[in-house]
């Protein structure tokens, strides 16, 4: 088990690395680390959640949007709907024990 100061610390290194590498990163932390959710927005920001069970902890990785309106029509909805481009941000990564005992999938 991790204590405060390394958790803090392993916050700070997963919130620099690239978001496309972070998965490897999950994996190399803990061979049986699980994706709960994905992209679950929670107010204005959108959590990625995954659960480390050997090490005792969850990574939620936090994500914001930046949303453009295009010129393009959207066929969805009425005739003045535009479609939107909509790109994710990464901001950070919080680190936190585990709450309650996990069980592993077989």
């Amino acid at each position: 088990m991790m204590d405060d100061t390394q958790r803090q610390a392993l916050a700070e290194r997963l919130s620099t690395m690239p978001y496309k590498k972070l998965r490897k990163e999950m994996r190399r932390l803990d061979p049986d680390a699980d994706m709960q959710y994905w992209r679950n927005a929670v107010w204005d920001e959108y959590h990625t959640l995954y659960v480390l069970p050997n090490v005792g902890l969850t990574i939620t990785l936090v994500e914001k949007t930046d949303v453009e309106q295009t010129d393009k029509r959207d066929f969805s909805g009425p005739p003045d709907r535009k479609k939107q481009k909509i790109d994710y941000q990464y901001i950070e990564a919080r680190v936190a024990p585990v709450d309650r005992p996990v069980e592993k999938s077989l």
